[in-house]
């Protein structure tokens, strides 16, 4: 008689949470020590059951779009709107005073470069060096490997 299978019982009933747990920065490790089966077990179940893996995939792309997003903004700078309380000690009276405050974040350099790193190709030419060099590394690898029989 084989081990129980956990689905039913540990990870189906708990799809949103898993989801959310995801979205929130957990691994999928974290993730399955949280849910009470293995991390093999929850590879497996991500293979055989398409509502897990399709739920998983989806947040994937979710979590991919408001980077992409978030990196976009930091690029090109923003302004945002914060609430600010100031609290005014005057004579012993004290006022409490909430303002609105525009704040303005300046485009950033590293999102600048990493947005068009991996967007424009003319900017990934300063990789070609490294990227040809890992090449021929890895061909070297292989040609001893296979001069040795592997």
């Amino acid at each position: 008689m084989g081990r129980n299978n956990k689905y039913e019982t540990h990870v189906q009933p708990r799809l949103d949470e898993i989801v959310e747990l995801w979205e929130n920065g957990m691994t999928e490790k974290e993730i399955s020590e949280e849910l009470g089966v293995s991390q093999q077990s929850f590879e497996k179940y991500k293979k055989e059951h398409p509502e897990l893996r399709d739920r998983l995939i989806n947040a994937r792309k979710k979590k991919i779009r408001q980077i992409k997003s978030s990196l976009m903004r930091r690029a090109e700078g923003f302004h945002e709107t914060e609430t600010k309380t100031v609290i005014k000690d005057e004579n012993g009276k004290v006022t409490r005073i909430v303002e609105q405050v525009d704040k303005y974040y300046p485009p950033d350099v590293g999102a600048i470069h990493l947005w068009l790193k991996n967007n424009d190709p003319e900017w990934r030419n300063d990789d070609e060096t490294t990227v040809s060099l890992k090449r021929a590394k890895l061909e070297l690898e292989k040609l001893k490997a296979e001069a040795e029989n592997w």
